[in-house]
C-alpha cells in the first residue's frame, strides 16, 4: 500500500498508488494485470512515465513495463532489430549508433520507452518511427494471446496510430521490430541540421547536433520534472501557408506531399 510513484513519472510528482508492480517479463504482466482486473481495481500501464501528470493518489495497481532485450538479425540490405517495449528510447539510439547501425539519430532524447514510440508514432527533425517500424508485438490482457501488427495495419498518422483507437484498451505492447537499412541517407530538414553537408555528414554528427537542439531548448527532466516537446505542429492549406508568410515571410515552414503545409508551433 502506498508505494511512492515519484520515479516512474517525468514530472517527478510524489503521489501514490495502492498497488506497484515492476514487470519484467511479459508473465509478471500478465499476471499483475489480470489479478487486478480479477479485484475490480483500475489498472495503469507505464512505460517511463512522461505521458502522464499524477494528480492524486491512483487507487489501483500501475504495472511498469520493463520488458527488455535487443535481439538483432543482419541481413544484407538492413540490420533487422526486436526490442522489448521496456527498453529506454535514447539508449535504443545510442545503442545503434555504437555499434555502427544508423537511422535513428534523429529520434535521440525523445523520453519514453520503446513501446511507446508506435503508440503516437514518435518523431522529431524531419523523420517519424513509421520510417523504421516494420512491426509491432502486443499481447491480449485477458487471455494471454499475442498478436502481431504489421507496419501497414498499424495505420501510422501524424502523432497517431491504430493503438491509440482499436487497441487503446485490453491489450498491452510487449516488443517493436524495427528495420534499419544499410544504405543511410541523412535528414538534414530542420533546424541546425540544415547547416550540416549532406555529402561528408556522419550520423553521429546529426545525433550530436539534435542532443544539442533538445537539450537547449528543452530542461532536462532529472533537474525539472516535465514532459518533454509533446505538442503537434499545425498542418494547414497552402492558402492559409501563403497568407501568413506575407506577413512574415520568414516564418518556419514545410511543404508536405499532399500539398499542405506545416507550421513551427514553437514559433507560432
Amino acid at each position: 500500500m502506498n508505494h511512492s510513484l515519484k520515479a516512474w513519472n517525468t514530472f517527478g510528482i510524489d503521489q501514490q498508488t495502492n498497488e506497484l508492480v515492476c514487470a519484467e517479463n511479459e508473465q509478471q504482466l500478465l499476471n499483475a494485470w489480470q489479478s487486478a482486473n480479477a479485484s475490480h481495481h483500475p489498472v495503469l500501464i507505464l512505460g517511463e512515465g512522461s505521458n502522464v501528470l499524477f494528480l492524486d493518489t491512483f487507487q489501483g495497481t500501475v504495472i511498469v513495463n520493463r520488458i527488455k532485450g535487443i535481439e538483432i538479425t543482419e541481413q544484407p540490405d538492413a540490420w533487422h532489430l526486436h526490442v522489448g517495449a521496456g527498453e529506454n528510447w535514447h539508449h535504443l539510439v545510442q545503442h545503434t549508433l555504437q555499434l555502427g547501425m544508423p537511422g535513428l539519430e534523429n529520434l535521440a532524447l525523445i523520453p519514453g520507452c520503446v513501446g511507446s514510440s508506435p503508440i503516437q508514432n514518435i518523431g522529431a527533425y524531419g523523420v517519424e518511427l513509421q520510417r523504421v517500424c516494420e512491426y509491432v508485438d502486443c499481447v491480449e490482457l485477458s487471455t494471454g494471446k499475442h498478436l502481431r501488427v504489421g507496419a501497414a495495419e498499424c495505420r501510422f498518422g501524424y502523432r497517431d496510430s491504430i493503438f491509440k483507437h482499436e487497441y487503446q484498451d485490453g491489450f498491452a505492447i510487449i516488443a517493436v521490430g524495427l528495420r534499419l537499412s544499410k544504405q543511410w541517407h541523412p535528414v538534414l530538414t530542420y533546424g541546425d541540421l540544415t547547416r550540416l553537408d549532406p555529402t561528408t555528414v556522419t550520423p553521429q554528427q546529426v545525433f550530436d547536433s539534435v542532443c544539442h537542439m533538445r537539450t537547449t531548448k528543452l530542461p532536462d527532466p532529472k533537474v525539472n520534472g516535465n514532459a518533454g516537446s509533446f505538442f503537434k505542429n499545425p498542418v494547414v492549406t497552402a492558402e492559409i501557408a501563403q497568407e501568413l508568410l506575407a506577413k512574415f515571410p520568414t516564418a518556419p515552414h514545410y511543404p508536405q506531399a499532399d500539398g499542405s503545409v506545416k507550421l513551427a508551433a514553437g514559433w507560432l
